[in-house]
């Protein structure tokens, strides 16, 4: 069967096949089955800018997701004991969102697989390769957010 390339295509076929990678038998393992996969993305950006403020907007942008997408998501989070919502001095309406331990621990198991296949994802690919990609990723995200 023959099938007309499509970028858009494409880029979501390679979101499926690293999904399938990184969260291939976690479940099975009993690593993750309190959590979903975005809130296990959330739970990695929380833990790797600790020295940061971080707030639900900015979660919101960095994922492109709506504000009640993410009200939802930090919710459900802090009730399964992965976040903590703490008020800011200099703006009690900011909620600073923060990661427990149990954050920590869930975070180094998937960061494991996240290295894993970062590594099968660039093989025999060079470092300018990725950095042109990275550079054509930008571009088509830019795109998208233009309102024309």
């Amino acid at each position: 069967m023959e099938q007309v390339k499509r970028v858009g295509f494409e880029i979501k076929a390679l979101s499926n096949l690293m999904r399938r990678r990184i969260w291939e038998n976690l479940h099975v393992e009993g690593h993750c089955d309190m959590y979903t996969e975005m809130q296990g993305m959330i739970i990695g950006v929380l833990c790797r800018n600790t020295q940061q403020e971080i707030f639900q907007k900015d979660l919101e942008q960095i994922f492109y997701i709506r504000r009640s997408t993410a009200s939802r998501l930090l919710k459900k989070m802090e009730q399964d004991g992965f976040i903590v919502r703490k008020s800011v001095e200099r703006d009690a309406r900011l909620k600073q969102v923060l990661p427990t331990q149990m954050a920590f621990d869930q975070y180094q198991q998937v960061q494991e697989r996240i290295e894993a296949m970062e590594g099968s994802l660039t093989q025999g690919i060079s470092n300018q390769e990725v950095e042109q990609f990275m550079l054509t990723v930008e571009k088509l995200k830019r795109n998208l957010m233009e309102r024309t």
